[in-house]
């Protein structure tokens, strides 16, 4: 296995994690406290990195790809966390898989960025499996009622939503990583992010004063593993295509997501399920 598809397969792992701590600290804290320490702890770790090793940064090409970015991320990570929180983990966090189709396209008009026949019927195959996941009953007629069930559900319907958004971040990533160094592009979009933040969080923010935040342990590791899997994402893109890296990403999160939701929430556990994650691992070996 080669170093860049490693580094994707850890950066997927720590997402996964991401996810599943991100939910349970939802019991916890409100989601705009929780993005905005997220960018806090951000702002210290980057700010140390740039202080110890050394940064380029050229403004005006990077200022609308960063600024855009900034954007998307604040509106899809708040949809991503009012989705997880109202539904199974196993059910919402596979519909992420469409990402690496988006990816593909968005990767091909803005980088340049092409896969060959067997990639792209990788990623067809995720696609697949995800429908699978959606299937009431193991049968053709629920195969197609699928797309429905999935429109039907209003934490799905978020989610690919989110899927849309996070398939362009990665590309967006990519553009602004020509004009940045990696610690110095974390460093703005934290700074940025807070600064959004701060301005739609005013309530969240003076709520905190009334009570008192439970599992403070959980919190800080969530924001831990988040900062993680964000650095590692930086250099998974740097060294492979976006669509590949996305495809590695998500269909470790659809492992991860159902034996968590096992584990943690007692979500079932069934043949399509199954049969959905297979589809999703037969697409992932097709891609890499």
């Amino acid at each position: 296995m080669s170093t860049s598809i490693l580094i994707c397969l850890i950066s997927g792992l720590g997402w996964a994690l991401f996810d599943l701590t991100r939910k349970l600290s939802l019991n916890f804290i409100s989601s705009k406290i929780l993005l905005l320490s997220f960018s806090t702890l951000q702002i210290i770790i980057f700010s140390i990195w740039c202080v110890k090793q050394s940064f380029f940064f050229f403004f005006i090409p990077y200022f609308l790809p960063g600024l855009t970015l900034v954007l998307l991320g604040i509106f899809s990570a708040l949809i991503f966390l009012k989705s997880i929180k109202e539904s199974d983990l196993s059910l919402t966090i596979p519909l992420l898989s469409f990402s690496p189709l988006f990816s593909s396209i968005f990767a091909y008009l803005f980088l340049g960025e092409t896969l060959n026949k067997q990639q792209y019927l990788g990623i067809s195959s995720i696609i697949f499996g995800t429908l699978f996941l959606y299937m009431k009953k193991l049968n053709f007629s629920q195969f197609l009622k699928s797309v429905h069930n999935i429109k039907r559900n209003k934490s799905a319907k978020l989610m690919i939503l989110v899927s849309f958004c996070w398939s362009l971040t990665p590309v967006l990533d990519k553009i602004c990583l020509r004009y940045s160094s990696i610690n110095f592009h974390g460093l703005t979009q934290s700074i940025f992010t807070f600064i959004f933040l701060i301005t739609i969080s005013f309530k969240d923010i003076f709520a905190i004063k009334d009570k008192k935040i439970k599992n403070l342990k959980l919190i800080f590791i969530t924001l831990c593993i988040g900062t993680f899997a964000t650095i590692l994402q930086f250099y998974a893109i740097l060294f492979n295509f976006v669509p590949i890296m996305e495809s590695i990403k998500r269909a470790t999160g659809q492992f991860t997501a159902i034996i968590f939701g096992k584990l943690f929430f007692n979500e079932k556990v069934t043949i399509q399920k199954i049969i959905g994650v297979s589809f999703l691992s037969y697409g992932v070996f097709l891609v890499i």
